[in-house]
C-alpha cells in the first residue's frame, strides 16, 4: 500500500519497487488510496484496506478462496467503480 500524497516516501519509489517485484515474477499487488498520505485516515479507505489485508491472509494462511482483486486485479480505470472484493469462485489462483 502506498499513496501518491505520501510526504515520507516518493510515489515513484513505490512504483519502481512494485515493477521490480513483478519483473522478477513475484506475486505483488499495489494498493493506492486517493487523497491519503503516509497512513490511511479516511474511514472508507481504512475499511477497504482492512478487508483486503484479511482476504490476503485468509488465502495464504487459511487456504480460503482468493478474492478477484488477487486473481484478476482491478484496473486503475475501474477504481471507485469495482472493488474486486468478491471471492473468485472460478478456481483461479494468484
Amino acid at each position: 500500500m502506498h499513496n501518491k500524497g505520501d510526504g515520507s516516501v516518493p510515489w515513484s519509489d513505490a512504483v519502481e519497487f512494485f515493477t521490480a517485484l513483478r519483473r522478477l515474477g513475484k506475486r505483488a499487488w499495489m494498493l493506492q488510496y486517493d487523497g491519503e498520505d503516509h497512513q490511511i485516515s479516511m474511514d472508507n479507505n481504512k475499511e477497504d484496506y482492512s478487508i483486503r489485508l484479511a482476504q490476503f491472509f485468509d488465502y495464504y494462511l487459511k487456504g480460503a478462496t482468493p478474492p478477484r482483486w488477487m486473481t484478476e486485479g482491478v484496473p486503475a480505470r475501474a477504481k471507485g467503480i469495482e472493488t474486486g472484493l468478491e471471492l473468485d469462485k472460478s478456481g483461479n489462483t494468484p
